[in-house]
C-alpha cells in the first residue's frame, strides 16, 4: 500500500488531473492524516464558521492531494443552492485552491463549468483563478472568455481580460479582436488588462501601434500601459512618450500630484525595457538635472547600462573558484514537506558567504532590485525604498564606515501595514537588506545579520513581494497593474536566476554589475 502511495505521489502532475485524482484515492486507501484527520475531515471543519485555524495549515500541507477533494465541493451538482452560503463555500474552495503550489492547472475544465453559476463573485474568482494558471487557449477555454468578456458585471470582463492576458502560447487572432472591444470598456481594470493582452500580441502590428498611440492619448488612467504595449509594435514611437511623460512628471513641484506619478511611471517602464531604452540615454542625462526625484531618474539609466554591460561581458574563466561553484548551484532540495520554497533560497544563500562579507550584500541587493520597483509604481510620491538601494550600492564602491551608516539611515524604512501587499514586502526587503551591511560597535538584534537573521528576512521578503498575490481572489485594486503574482517556488526561483545574474560576473571577475555601472553612470553625468 505504501509502494502504492509512492508511486502515486511521484506520478502526480499538477496539469493531469487523472493523476491527482490517483494521489487522492491512494491516499484515502493508505488513511493518510494530518494530526489525526484527513483531507475531507479537514476541509469539512475549514469551511465551518468557527473552524480551527490550523486546518488551513494542513489543507496547505495536502498540498496537490487535497486539489479532488476542493474540486468535489465546487462541482455543480453538489450544490444546495445558490443562496449566499454556498457562494461563500465555494469562494472558501477556489481561494483554497489558489494557495495550492505548484498551480493545479489540470483543473482548467473543471472551473469553466463554475463560469454558469449566476452568482457574480463566484464567477470574478473562478476567473482570478484561471488567470493565476494561465490556461492553453482551447476551444472551450475561449468560448468561456468570450462570454465573460460580454458580462454585465464591470469586473467579470476585467477578470475574464486578465485571462486573455495570461494565456499560454501565442496571443490567438479571435482573442486579439475580443480585447479590441474591450478598450472603451467603462470598467478601467478590463481596459488595462486588454492592453496588457495587445502588448503581447505578435510579430509586431502597425495597425495595433495607432489604436495603442490612440488610447495613450485618451485612457488617462491607462496611459503608461498603452505606452508599454506600444513599446512591442512601435517602440520608436513609445521612447519618446515615455521620456516626454518622464520629463514632465519628474520636473513637477508637486510630487503628490498625477504627472509625478506618471512620471515614476514612465521611468519604470524604461527601466524594464533595458537596453531597448539605450536610444533615450543622453535624454535621462538631461532630464536628471531638472528632475525633483533625480533617484528615478538614476534608476532607469543604472538598469539600461546594467543591460548594455551584460550583453558584451566575455565568458568566465575556465577555472572556477569554490566560491564560483556554490554561486552556480542549483538549489537545494526540501529538507522536509514542511519546508517552504524561500527555506531552500536561504539555505543556498547562506551557503554562498558569511556574514559582514560584500558578496552577502551584494546578494541581498540583486534580490532588492528585482522587487524595489513594486514599491516605486505603487507610491511614486515616495522615493526611500530606491534611494536606500542607491546608498546601499554607494557602500559597495565605496566601503566605508560613513557609507553603511549612511545606506542604514536611507534604507531605515518602516511601512504602513494598509501599503499594498507587494510594495509592503518590497520595502521590508530593503530594510532587511541594510542590516546585511556590516557596521562596527553594536547594534539593537533585530538589526544585525547575526546568525543569518537579517539575510532570511530580506530574501523572505522579497519573495513575498513575487508572490504575495498568488492567492489573492478579491477585487481588483491599487492605484495600478501590479505584476501577476507568481507562486513561492516560481517566486524563488526568479530570485535564485536574478541573484546568479547579479554576482557571479562579480565572483567571476568579468565585470561588475554594481560598480561598473555606478562609474558608467558618473561618466555619463559628467558627459
Amino acid at each position: 500500500m505504501n509502494d502504492d502511495l509512492e508511486r502515486a505521489r511521484r506520478e502526480a502532475r499538477p496539469d493531469v488531473l487523472a493523476s491527482l485524482r490517483r494521489l487522492d484515492a491512494a491516499l484515502q486507501r493508505a488513511d493518510v492524516r494530518w494530526e489525526g484527520r484527513t483531507v475531507r475531515e479537514w476541509l469539512a471543519l475549514y469551511v465551518e464558521p468557527q473552524g480551527p485555524l490550523e486546518a488551513l495549515t494542513h489543507l496547505r500541507a495536502a498540498g496537490l492531494g487535497a486539489v479532488p477533494a476542493l474540486l468535489e465541493g465546487l462541482e455543480v451538482r453538489q450544490t444546495r443552492g445558490w443562496g449566499e452560503a454556498e457562494h461563500e463555500r465555494r469562494l472558501l474552495f477556489l481561494d483554497l485552491l489558489a494557495q495550492v503550489d505548484p498551480v493545479p492547472t489540470g483543473i482548467v475544465p473543471a472551473l469553466l463549468e463554475l463560469l454558469k453559476v449566476p452568482g457574480a463573485r463566484v464567477r470574478r474568482a473562478v476567473l482570478a483563478l484561471m488567470a493565476k494558471l494561465e490556461p492553453r487557449p482551447t476551444q472551450a477555454v475561449l468560448r468561456g472568455l468570450f462570454a465573460a468578456l460580454k458580462d454585465r458585471d464591470g469586473e467579470v470582463r476585467a477578470r475574464a481580460a486578465q485571462v486573455c492576458s495570461r494565456l499560454a502560447g501565442p496571443v490567438p487572432t479571435r482573442v486579439r479582436d475580443a480585447v479590441l472591444a474591450r478598450l472603451t470598456d467603462e470598467n478601467r481594470w478590463a481596459r488595462c488588462y486588454a492592453l496588457v493582452t495587445l502588448g503581447r500580441v505578435t510579430p509586431a502590428d502597425a495597425s495595433l501601434a495607432m489604436v495603442l498611440e490612440e488610447q495613450a492619448l485618451l485612457d488617462d488612467d491607462n496611459r503608461t500601459e498603452a505606452l508599454r504595449a506600444l513599446l512591442a509594435h512601435a517602440p520608436e514611437r513609445a521612447l519618446p512618450l515615455l521620456v516626454d511623460d518622464a520629463r514632465k512628471g519628474l520636473t513637477s513641484t508637486d510630487v503628490w500630484g498625477a504627472p509625478h506619478a506618471a512620471g515614476v511611471r514612465a521611468s519604470c517602464v524604461l527601466r524594464e525595457r533595458g537596453q531597448q531604452s539605450a536610444s533615450v540615454l543622453s535624454d535621462l542625462r538631461r532630464l536628471k538635472s531638472e528632475a525633483r526625484s533625480p533617484v528615478f531618474v538614476d534608476a532607469a539609466i543604472d538598469a539600461i547600462v546594467r543591460d548594455e554591460l551584460r550583453s558584451r561581458a566575455p565568458g568566465g574563466s575556465v577555472e572556477d573558484s569554490a566560491q564560483v561553484a556554490v554561486l552556480r548551484a542549483r538549489l537545494p532540495e526540501p529538507l522536509s514537506e514542511a519546508e517552504r520554497p524561500v527555506d531552500s533560497l536561504v539555505r543556498w544563500a547562506v551557503s554562498c558567504g558569511r556574514p559582514g562579507t560584500q558578496l552577502r550584500v551584494r546578494i541581498v541587493l540583486a534580490a532588492v532590485r528585482r522587487v524595489v520597483g513594486l514599491w516605486d509604481v505603487e507610491y511614486p510620491d515616495n522615493e526611500w525604498p530606491q534611494r536606500g538601494l542607491q546608498a546601499m550600492e554607494s557602500w559597495v564602491g565605496d566601503p566605508t564606515e560613513a557609507a553603511v551608516r549612511h545606506a542604514r539611515h536611507q534604507a531605515s524604512l518602516y511601512p504602513s501595514q494598509l501599503s499594498a501587499p507587494a510594495a509592503f514586502a518590497a520595502a521590508w526587503a530593503v530594510t532587511h537588506a541594510s542590516h546585511c551591511l556590516p557596521v562596527e560597535g553594536p547594534v539593537e538584534p533585530h538589526e544585525s545579520d547575526a546568525e543569518d537573521r537579517a539575510l532570511q528576512a530580506c530574501l523572505q521578503s522579497a519573495t513575498k513581494a513575487l508572490s504575495t498575490l498568488a492567492g489573492d481572489l478579491g477585487p481588483l485594486g491599487g492605484s495600478q497593474r501590479a505584476p501577476d503574482g507568481l507562486p513561492p517556488s516560481d517566486a524563488v526561483r526568479v530570485l535564485h536566476r536574478a541573484i546568479q545574474e547579479e554576482v557571479l560576473p562579480w565572483a567571476l571577475g568579468t565585470w561588475d554589475p554594481v560598480v561598473d555601472v555606478l562609474r558608467a553612470r558618473d561618466r555619463l553625468n559628467w558627459a
